[in-house]
């Protein structure tokens, strides 16, 4: 009988242990600041945001080389994205990657936070419609500037010229 209160205690224990060795589980957060680069991978490789745009993060239009992540949910599950980060075998990410691979808990991070839901893109006429707005705002700028500048007051050296062409006596002294 004596044997039955140990064996519950070691049971107990060994759940303990079990629980404490339990890989953490996926962090959306943590994979976000790996994604943007406020948090540094681990072998040193770039932050995806240096080549993918998603929505929330910048510019929905800006990835200047890979393509837009935001609705990468509809094309892959966890498992095959994990696959994805483990072998990249891109031919524009394998260079960047090659002895600078994201370690299992960074993947399982970067996954949860791409398989978030998140806003859809810009439609792709958006990009034309900000470079119109920005030029609207840079030429409202430019005609405040003009109508501010034309009631300025006359340079000063202009002004200390005459003065001294007036005073008698003082136009040769310098």
């Amino acid at each position: 009988m004596r044997v039955l209160p140990f064996a519950c205690a070691a049971g107990l224990c060994a759940v303990a242990l079990a629980r404490a060795v339990e890989p953490a589980p996926h962090d959306a957060r943590a994979g976000e600041r790996l994604f943007v680069g406020e948090a540094r991978l681990q072998n040193g490789g770039a932050p995806c945001l240096a080549c993918h745009a998603i929505a929330g993060h910048g510019l929905a239009w800006s990835a200047s080389f890979g393509p837009d992540l935001s609705d990468v949910r509809a094309s892959y599950d966890a498992g095959a994205l994990d696959a994805l980060l483990a072998d990249v075998q891109l031919p524009s990410m394998e260079p960047v990657y090659r002895g600078h691979a994201l370690t299992p808990e960074e993947r399982a991070h970067v996954t949860a936070f791409l398989l978030e839901p998140r806003a859809v893109p810009p439609e792709a006429g958006s990009q034309g419609r900000l470079a119109l707005l920005a030029g609207a705002v840079a030429l409202a700028l430019l005609g405040l500037f003009l109508l501010v500048s034309r009631r300025r007051m006359p340079p000063v050296r202009a002004a200390l010229r005459a003065r001294l062409a007036r005073a008698p006596g003082k136009a040769g002294s310098r």
